[in-house]
């Protein structure tokens, strides 16, 4: 529990400032002894010119050189250690807070790309998915540069930054040695950075198959539709015949065969239909199986076209019935047409060597 808490990203920022802090509070008290520094250096001054020529003099300036060389460097080491701090500070702040970012980022894509599921039940629907994913998928190639570029930044960081300039990022509670402590900054920024390039990879895994049953779903819902259209204007087309169809009771008894033979020859355009209707609904089966529920538009199609093609056979053979039964009753060779060659209660009648008797 206290690794954890010594370990988190609010700690290493928090340390990271503190030491920040420490090396500006060296340079406040460099530049609060800056008069002692001068008034030293001026008494030295006025104290060698009235030693001018002496040993002591020369003695002197050696000191008065010595401690203005050790005062230079302190203040120039104090400078280029703070800025060397803030520098790192300010770059690791910058690129963990990035990673973070990114990795939200990230989620929440992944989030939204799961939402446009499930695939729509119709052309229209699915292909307005598509236009959406398509969106989606400029998005990403947006966004690509930066995650490349954060992700180089952190891996020329780590790179060029020396241990013992990331050892002084933060400091531990615990005594640890100072190339740990640069080990801990380094597997924190790793660690984000490799979670960025998985999290990418697996979004753009996600996007890409996505895009793959999309792709799969317009195909077939193109088909289906298609079908069905090809479908309902053959079907249509022999409805418009159906629909001329006069009643049995009211075609000239001559008319008699040549009706049938119509039907016959519509029976035979028909009889392929059933090959449309079984492509048809094969389609909509294998829908079903890609876990595509079709939509409610797409279910009352397939139904109608099915009832239509059922009451179409079923009419078909009907009226063929009905032509042969009428046709037996008072075509040529039936003996109906005989009975108003005479009045009752007289019939007339025909033999089997078709000679014509009449029976009162």
């Amino acid at each position: 529990m206290q690794h954890d808490q010594c370990c988190s990203p609010r700690f290493k920022l928090k340390m990271l400032h503190r030491k920040t802090y420490h090396v500006k509070d060296l340079q406040g008290e460099i530049e609060a002894h800056t008069d002692i520094y001068h008034n030293l250096d001026e008494n030295g001054q006025k104290v060698l010119r009235s030693l001018e020529g002496s040993d002591d003099a020369a003695l002197l300036q050696r000191r008065l050189d010595t401690m203005n060389f050790k005062w230079s460097e302190l203040r120039k080491k104090s400078l280029n250690i703070r800025s060397h701090l803030e520098a790192s500070s300010d770059q690791w702040k910058r690129l963990h807070l990035s990673l973070q970012e990114l990795l939200v980022w990230l989620q929440l894509k992944d989030d939204e790309l799961s939402r446009q599921a499930p695939m729509g039940g119709d052309f229209p629907a699915v292909q307005k998915q598509n236009d959406v994913h398509r969106a989606f998928k400029r998005e990403l190639k947006t966004k690509e540069p930066v995650i490349m570029s954060t992700l180089e930044t952190v891996r020329i960081f780590l790179t060029e930054q020396p241990l013992e300039g990331l050892e002084k990022l933060y400091q531990e509670p615990r005594e640890l040695p100072p190339e740990e402590r640069a080990q801990n900054v380094t597997r924190l920024l790793r660690k984000q950075a490799e979670e960025v390039n998985t999290e990418w990879e697996k979004l753009n895994l996600h996007s890409a198959d996505w895009q793959r049953k999309i792709d799969e779903a317009l195909e077939r819902l193109q088909e289906l539709q298609e079908a069905t259209d090809e479908l309902d204007l053959k079907l249509r087309q022999a409805e418009v015949i159906k629909g001329s169809w006069q009643p049995v009771g009211d075609l000239l008894i001559d008319s008699l065969q040549d009706h049938l033979e119509k039907v016959k020859v519509l029976r035979g355009e028909i009889t392929p239909l059933k090959e449309n209707v079984s492509y048809v609904n094969d389609l909509a089966r294998q829908l079903t199986t890609l876990g595509i529920q079709l939509s409610p538009y797409n279910l009352n199609t397939l139904e109608d076209l099915n009832t239509r093609w059922k009451l179409l056979q079923v009419a078909v053979e009907d009226r063929i019935r009905q032509l042969h039964e009428a046709h037996r009753d008072f075509g040529p060779a039936s003996q109906h047409f005989l009975s108003t060659s005479v009045q009752g209660p007289w019939e007339r009648a025909i033999s089997p060597n078709k000679v014509p008797y009449y029976i009162k």
